[in-house]
């Protein structure tokens, strides 16, 4: 019978412990957390060291399989970024730190006696090994004032190292802690769940269990099983009614859940960051307000319709907010404008937009919108007047130089490949026609990004070759001018040919005419050169700037 131990372990106990070392076995898939999830982490244990010093900070669980080393089954991602973390610390902070953070973070890299002996080491590719090995844990060679993901494309581990610099460096800024005994809170406070088995196959249940299933019993289930326990037999049917009511709304939308839009609810009820899990909240804020467990899920029940009224809205501007990542914020904004009958609605909807794209194409962290998203949130609670919630956004929007480093990025040669490059060319489809009855166009595979003049030019004798230098190519291919939509079966038929080729599979290489109106105009010119892509990306940057102006 397979055996199975269970701990809850501190970081210092899983890295430090002289007998205790890793790999991730050949069958896992490759370190895979990027930048989102790095701002997150940074956020996450930043704020629980400053406002909760004494408590421990739970984060997951490590999934390990008793080998010569240990094989992590379940728990890679957190451990390899732990151990970015440590080599981050040595190579920024290594002067600062007393002897007792400095033991922590040289005995997390790598063995105590045995230098060479390192804490993890990768079986999922000899790259992967050599990546990790020679660019963080023999010392990381930091470069200022670098996009991480365009400086290091191949290598994830480097650019994690550099997010967790500037988000920790714009942590100790605004919170004003000292690296040394954060890092050694880190190490102390930091636990999570052990689990050790000896069988891999039960190993991998154990994963499934954690990873698909989920626990038994959910946040939800304990909100709606607490909020019941005080109820008459009567009136618990009566809030058995109401909470299938409330769940029966969400089976008829996609990509929206009765959870989101409690979370989204609890945004509403707070308007600040939450410390504890939803259930917990609520019920503390029910049990504060003194409303009875019916007259909380009536609440429940009107926000969850203004909720999906908002969010599910034949707005351009709410076409344009679910682009964006990170929804709850926006979410609870609008939800909350809805259901209090704001009435600067519309014109919120529009700062909003302004606002988070401005963020999202300057290459802003959550942590940069995450206050302004509550002050807005208050602000609209109160009912204050909408120039006041403006003034939110261009404080913060100064504050940062965002304006400026949007534009930048707009005005760029290399729009194309951006994460928001096909949200942007959207934008201007959505507000290149007076509709107001457009309907919404979900980013999926079947919209291609276009390039007019092709990424491959195949002869330079060709036309393309003709009217374009080499500089021109490098200059224009990729700029915002030069880019369009397509379905992915015209995409496919315009491939790299001339113009003119192009502009018959734009128009009727299938008897269709595209059904982007950006891609429309284009069939309108005669020709295409570099004047003409000058011209419409200045047309289109400032359309854009327009249209995200606060």
């Amino acid at each position: 019978m397979a055996e199975i131990d269970v701990e809850l372990k501190t970081l210092k106990k899983i890295l430090t412990d002289s007998d205790s070392f890793y790999e991730v076995p050949d069958y896992q898939r490759p370190y895979s957390w990027d930048k989102d999830n790095i701002s997150d982490l940074i956020d996450d244990l930043t704020i629980a060291y400053t406002e909760k010093k004494d408590e421990k900070y739970f984060c997951g669980s490590l999934v390990l399989l008793n080998n010569i080393r240990y094989d992590v089954i379940d728990g890679q991602q957190r451990l390899t970024t732990f151990i970015i973390l440590s080599c981050v610390m040595r190579d920024t902070f290594f002067d600062v730190l007393d002897s007792k953070a400095k033991a922590y973070i040289e005995r997390a890299i790598q063995d105590e006696f045995e230098p060479e002996k390192r804490k993890l080491t990768f079986l999922t590719g000899e790259q992967m090994q050599i990546d990790f090995e020679e660019k963080i844990l023999k010392g990381i060679e930091f470069k200022n004032n670098i996009n991480p993901e365009r400086f290091f494309p191949a290598n994830r581990y480097l650019q994690n190292a550099h997010y967790i610099k500037i988000f920790l460096h714009d942590k100790i800024n605004e919170l004003q802690f000292d690296p040394n005994e954060f890092i050694k809170w880190v190490f102390e406070n930091v636990v999570l769940t052990v689990i050790l088995t000896n069988d891999l196959d039960n190993g991998i249940r154990i994963f499934n269990v954690l990873n698909d299933r989920g626990l038994p019993l959910s946040p939800m289930d304990i909100l709606k099983s607490s909020l019941m326990a005080s109820l008459s037999i009567e009136d618990r049917n009566a809030f058995k009614i109401k909470w299938e009511n409330i769940n029966n709304l969400f089976k008829i939308v996609d990509n929206i859940s009765f959870e989101d839009m409690l979370n989204t609810y609890l945004y509403f009820k707070l308007s600040s960051n939450p410390k504890n899990r939803y259930d917990k909240e609520l019920l503390t804020i029910f049990y504060t307000e003194k409303k009875s467990s019916l007259t909380a899920i009536m609440e429940i029940e009107d926000f969850a319709k203004s909720y999906l009224d908002a969010i599910n809205a034949n707005n351009k501007y709410v076409y344009m907010l679910r682009y964006l990542q990170h929804r709850v914020y926006w979410h609870s904004i609008i939800a909350t404008s809805k259901f209090i009958e704001y009435e600067s609605h519309q014109e919120l909807l529009r700062i909003l937009v302004a606002y988070y794209f401005q963020n999202w194409l300057s290459g802003a962290t959550v942590a940069r919108i995450k206050q302004t998203s509550f002050n807005i949130l208050k602000a609209v609670k109160e009912r204050r007047a909408i120039e006041y919630i403006r003034s939110l956004c261009l404080n913060n929007l100064e504050q940062y130089g965002t304006k400026n480093a949007y534009k930048l990025e707009l005005e760029s040669n290399y729009v194309y490949g951006r994460r928001w490059d096909k949200a942007i060319l959207l934008l201007v489809e959505y507000f290149s026609q007076d509709d107001s009855k457009t309907n919404f166009i979900p980013l999926s595979n079947t919209i291609q990004i276009e390039h007019v003049l092709p990424q491959t030019i195949d002869d330079v004798n060709s036309e393309w070759g003709k009217l374009f230098s080499d500089e021109d190519k490098n200059n224009l291919t990729n700029c915002i001018g030069n880019l369009t939509l397509l379905s992915l079966r015209k995409n496919i038929q315009a491939y790299n040919y001339s113009f003119d080729e192009k502009k018959k599979a734009y128009q009727d290489k299938d008897n269709v005419v595209t059904s982007f109106f950006i891609t429309q105009k284009i069939i309108q010119e005669s020709k295409w050169t570099k004047e003409v892509i000058i011209e419409r990306k200045n047309d289109i940057v400032n359309l854009i700037d327009k249209k995200l102006s606060i």
